[in-house]
């Protein structure tokens, strides 16, 4: 059965209500806390386990970019309203400092500074990005296991993650991107339609090493259908 976006983001608000979970009880809806900084919204705080369309539109009012935690959950539906409205949604640690403000302390500029470092070729303080269209149970407990150093997109269809995905590598959010899709072709040759974008199809940890022996690639994408945890830790540790 396929689900439109708008979908996705009722049933996701439903289980939130019924878990109790990020609920306002007065009101029944998903709370948020924003800040609007300069005096004309130019970008607004988040803080919201998971971000649904509702959420994004009624915080972000006239605000062109919205940052959210880097452990949020972004729905689909919230992706597609950001792309009809213009806004720019940007993942953030709760130090880090939005683009557009002008508040640059000496901590924050330390942490701009460290990201400009690399270890094994990731900029330190950037973290690879998971885009998960084909959700598993062995999926669900790897990201378990990489919370602390992946981040993590829900998506629906191969054709978003392919967009998630160039725009991450070509904003610098990430410099490895990962998705995982039963359309990896697909994903990939979408992918590939940028020139800053290497994307490539990869079933095992031997063709991940053949690929790097040839070209640098950014974006690697994974079939996880039948695949265990054991064989996705093991890609991802070649990958990352």
């Amino acid at each position: 059965m396929n689900l439109d976006s708008s979908t996705i983001d009722r049933i996701v608000a439903g289980v939130l209500t019924q878990l109790g979970a990020g609920v306002d009880d007065a009101r029944g809806e998903l709370t948020t806390k924003t800040q609007r900084h300069g005096g004309s919204a130019e970008w607004v705080v988040i803080d919201a386990g998971v971000v649904t369309a509702q959420v994004l539109l009624q915080a972000s009012k006239s605000a062109s970019q919205v940052t959210v935690s880097d452990r949020a959950i972004v729905t689909p539906a919230a992706w597609d309203a950001a792309k009809e409205q213009g806004i720019e949604i940007i993942r953030s640690s709760p130090r880090a400092t939005p683009r557009g403000s002008k508040d640059v302390t000496p901590s924050n500029q330390h942490n701009r500074n460290t990201n400009t470092r690399t270890h094994g070729g990731q900029p330190v303080g950037v973290r690879p990005l998971m885009i998960v269209v084909r959700s598993t149970d062995a999926i669900e407990r790897l990201f378990e296991d990489l919370r602390s150093t992946w981040q993590r997109e829900l998506l629906g269809c191969p054709d978003d993650a392919a967009s998630l995905a160039t725009s991450a590598i070509c904003r610098g959010d990430s410099t490895t991107v990962v998705i995982l899709a039963e359309q990896t072709h697909r994903a990939a040759c979408f992918a590939n339609r940028n020139e800053r974008v290497k994307a490539v199809a990869v079933r095992d940890a031997g063709e991940v090493r053949q690929v790097r022996s040839q070209l640098r690639a950014n974006v690697w994408c994974i079939d996880p259908t039948d695949r265990s945890w054991f064989e996705l830790r093991n890609l991802l540790k070649a990958i990352s």
